[in-house]
């Protein structure tokens, strides 16, 4: 099971993997409604039982290093995996925090090398009115 923290555009790529791999997830945002619950209605239980946690909000990015998404972070142990979409700075608060706790930590920055690599494909593919 997930928690996918944010729902902007970064969150909707994440939950449409989550949905083809089959992953069981809830998401977070800053307020609840349909299918999403609130950082504040997130409960230490609910933290436990979900041991990937994908934080896909602009919280700890570069220049708002000080910032993380408001988490039981007691919760969490080594069973967890920690990522964030975030790679400036390479180690968010959000990472940190679950690093402390013994979970797993990974940022963006694959995931940005995988972007570019697709997005030179892309742009340097013949055509076929080139062939």
């Amino acid at each position: 099971h997930a928690l996918l923290l944010g729902t902007g555009g970064a969150s909707a790529a994440v939950e449409w993997v989550l949905q083809k791999l089959n992953i069981r997830y809830q998401i977070v945002s800053r307020t609840a409604g349909i299918d999403k619950i609130s950082y504040e209605q997130l409960t230490p239980t609910q933290v436990a039982a979900h041991t990937l946690i994908i934080n896909t909000s602009p919280l700890g990015m570069y220049p708002n290093v000080n910032e993380a998404p408001a988490l039981p972070y007691d919760a969490i142990g080594q069973q967890h995996h920690l990522y964030d979409l975030i790679y400036n700075p390479s180690e968010t608060l959000f990472l940190q925090k679950g690093a402390e706790k013994g979970a797993s930590i990974q940022n963006g920055l694959a995931m940005l090398h995988i972007q570019a690599e697709k997005s030179w494909e892309i742009w340097n593919a013949t055509t076929p009115l080139e062939q």
